[in-house]
């Protein structure tokens, strides 16, 4: 297959290093001075005890090079909609756009079916750019969970997690799930091929809203919240009002809140990826993991108190944040 990997932070990198290391032949897109050190150095991931270098195809201008096979986009979920013109030229009919993102996708509610089919979700996509840009019968579903971590550009962190849930978005299923399974598994990836990838959307959500908020605002690791009685508290707060939000649109989430609490600690001091946003000065990914989910439990009738108070903390941290870099 012809695979475009768009992003080559933590997990951009990471898939496009598994791709080259195993001989496959990935594009990688890149920005800015990351482009200028893979092309120099290579990718540098150090996992398994050493240092593995690669050399993907690296480029800025995506123009004149596709379309391709499959394109795994890695941006985080505010970036999509600036990056839709560098995207597009990859896309061709039969393209597998598969958005790797975390949190809920601008997509949710195209071909859903139910009775918000086709809605756009306003916390995601509320000039509807998304929408135009990318049609439904292009995307498939993509679900992440990799514990990297970018220490420099073309530099990446990959201790563990190396799966990736794929699964189409429509009622029928996709046809081009199999085949990008097949090539990713080759290249050494963990392939989930689902049936419902909006139940796997929300499983993963379940650990995500939660930790990742927590712990930027109190600068604390996995094993820190599971650690400390009132962070594990206010956590479990949040899987329950995602617990009761999903049902209402017809995901039924079959766990329980302490199981899935317990699940997250294999990862130990891990810094999530929202932690190292905030530490680093840049966006965080606040819509996807709260906004969106207090979107559709407004639309869906499910308050969801918890969640909205992080989501107010977080761009409060973030503002006084911004203001003392500026000063």
């Amino acid at each position: 297959m012809r695979i475009a990997v768009v992003g080559a932070g933590a997990i951009g990198g990471s898939i496009a290093h598994a791709l080259a290391h195993a001989g496959a032949d990935p594009v990688l897109v890149a920005r800015g001075v990351a482009v200028a050190a893979i092309a120099r150095d290579g990718l540098r991931v150090h996992r398994f005890g050493a240092e593995q270098v690669s050399r993907p195809r690296v480029v800025e201008d995506t123009r004149g090079i596709g379309p391709f096979d499959a394109v795994i986009g890695t941006l985080k979920a505010q970036d999509w909609a600036a990056a839709a013109p560098l995207i597009a030229p990859l896309l061709g009919p039969h393209t597998a756009l598969v958005p790797a993102i975390n949190g809920v996708p601008w997509w949710y509610f195209q071909s859903a079916g139910g009775l918000f089919d086709g809605r756009r979700l306003e916390s995601l996509d509320s000039g509807g750019a998304l929408a135009a840009a990318f049609a439904p019968s292009c995307i498939v579903g993509g679900v992440v969970y990799m514990a990297a971590t970018r220490i420099a550009p073309g530099r990446i962190e990959w201790p563990t997690g190396k799966r990736l849930v794929l699964g189409g978005i429509g009622p029928e299923p996709d046809e081009r799930v199999p085949a990008l399974a097949a090539a990713l598994r080759a290249a050494g990836m963990d392939i989930d091929e689902s049936a419902d990838i909006r139940h796997d959307m929300w499983m993963k959500l379940l650990g995500n809203a939660g930790f990742n908020s927590i712990s930027a605002l109190a600068r604390a690791t996995i094993l820190d919240i599971l650690e400390d009685r009132d962070l594990r508290a206010v956590c479990a707060d949040t899987m329950t009002e995602l617990i009761a939000v999903a049902g209402a649109v017809g995901i039924r989430l079959d766990i329980a809140v302490d199981a899935r609490l317990e699940a997250a600690r294999r990862l130990g001091t891990f810094r999530t990826s929202t932690l190292q946003d905030f530490e680093a000065g840049r966006p965080l990914e606040t819509a996807a993991l709260i906004d969106a989910p207090c979107e559709i439990g407004r639309l869906a009738g499910v308050a969801t108190p918890v969640l909205g108070t992080l989501a107010r903390l977080l761009r409060n941290a973030v503002a006084r944040r911004d203001l003392a870099a500026g000063a």
